[in-house]
């Protein structure tokens, strides 16, 4: 790895070396959708996403060769972001991966847009794990993905002086890996019956608390599912599926800071 180092944003100029890139097997592996496009299908998702205000790509380039992508996609609630990479064919393990995610995280962009940045990884991927790792990124548990079985990370891009307040109704089980989280990425707080955000885990929602309180539940008799959310300060497209219980938790509490900080 070079001296210098340029991050820059996608360009149309991008789309023939990013679909090389994906078509290439070394990059393929590690791909959740293993499946291969014609150039056509991706020049239409491409122009898409360059057109989306609510997207956005970078390059990394040494010397001004490209050596690296990542792009950032909304996450299941809004506030959050979900990161994927990749490495250019034959630049694997020159540091190129862990440059661009301290780059691209650190760039103002992505900080006003997102409060938390979710990513996964396979559980074999081991490279990727380490990079997300020196980058500041939590594990928050495992799930399933097209099939693969994955582990889930995630970082927040502020610490908030004061965290959100929030009551849990859950079993017990549950409770120690969502306080860990919420600990570790300064989210929130689980608090007592003062708390005004109220999420039920599989419970039934209390009649006692409808009309007060922002309720929230999460169905996990087959999955995790947002399935209903009162007074939510937003817009939601309901269900919501998350990879497990602890990304659930930290991106309602993200996305709830996030609409307290930018309204």
């Amino acid at each position: 790895m070079g001296n210098d180092l340029k991050l820059r944003r996608w360009q149309d100029s991008d789309c023939q070396i990013i679909y090389e890139w994906r078509s290439n097997p070394q990059v393929l592996r590690w791909c959740f959708d293993q499946r291969t496009f014609p150039y056509e299908y991706h020049q239409k998702w491409f122009a898409g996403f360059l057109s989306d205000v609510n997207r956005v790509g970078y390059i990394l380039e040494d010397s001004g060769e490209p050596v690296a992508q990542i792009r950032f996609d909304p996450a299941e609630m809004p506030g959050c972001y979900r990161i994927s990479l990749a490495v250019a064919p034959g630049q694997s393990g020159k540091g190129y991966g862990g440059s661009i995610l301290h780059l691209a995280c650190k760039d103002p962009e992505v900080r006003r847009r997102a409060l938390l940045l979710v990513a996964e990884t396979m559980s074999d991927n081991l490279p990727s794990q380490k990079i997300f790792v020196r980058n500041g990124f939590s594990r928050a548990g495992s799930g399933e993905y097209q099939g693969f079985a994955v582990i889930c990370w995630l970082m927040p891009l502020i610490m908030s002086a004061q965290p959100l307040m929030l009551q849990l109704f859950a079993e017990p089980s549950w409770l120690e890996d969502i306080e860990h989280i919420l600990s570790v990425t300064g989210l929130a707080l689980l608090s007592d019956e003062t708390a005004r955000i109220k999420l039920f885990m599989g419970a039934a929602v209390s009649s006692d608390e409808l009309y007060s309180s922002i309720i929230l539940h999460l169905n996990i008799a087959n999955g995790t599912v947002l399935d209903l959310a009162m007074r939510y300060p937003g817009e939601l497209k309901l269900p919501i599926e998350f990879f497990n219980v602890q990304t659930a938790v930290a991106q309602i509490a993200a996305s709830l800071l996030y609409r307290q900080i930018h309204g």
